[in-house]
């Protein structure tokens, strides 16, 4: 989901072109109805960008940002919020080609608003991605099936 909110949110601000990396090939579908230009399969060779988001965190995902990056490139890390096994960064190149690596996490309600604010606004289809809601009594049946959309949802019951 902040993966193709992230696609929707750079196409919508005029991004040249949106390439999207993924190695769930439903994913990659999704994301070009978000939105991408261009999607790729994980491992396969990735043109070179301005400007990587990894959202993420997996450890793969990070390396092909970071190989995938022009001089004067930007990665920003997003999806990075556990510990993981460390990537191997040289430091040479990050230097050599200017690159800048950056880190965000959390937010301030005024991020919170902007974001409501984009999703009630926009022209993409966020109700497809999310599951009819089901009450509290069904959320262990949820938990246990497969999964129809990317998100699932549960509508509490007040009694």
């Amino acid at each position: 989901m902040l993966g193709l909110t992230a696609v929707a949110a750079v196409a919508d601000a005029g991004a040249a072109e949106v390439v999207v990396v993924d190695p769930d090939p439903a994913r990659l579908e999704l994301a070009l109805r978000f939105g991408a230009d261009r999607i790729r399969p994980a491992g396969e060779r990735v043109p070179r960008v301005d400007v990587a988001l990894e959202l993420s965190g997996a450890p793969a995902g990070v390396g092909t940002c970071l190989d995938c990056l022009d001089v004067g490139g930007a990665l920003v890390l997003v999806g990075s919020v556990a510990p993981g096994p460390p990537i191997a960064l040289d430091p040479e190149r990050v230097v050599r080609s200017w690159l800048t690596v950056a880190g965000v996490h959390n937010y301030e309600p005024r991020h919170l608003r902007r974001a409501v604010a984009f999703l009630n606004g926009s022209r993409w289809p966020w109700a497809d991605l999310v599951a009819e809601p089901v009450g509290l009594d069904r959320v262990g049946e949820l938990l246990l099936s497969p999964m129809v959309r990317p998100r699932a949802s549960v509508r509490p019951e007040v009694r």
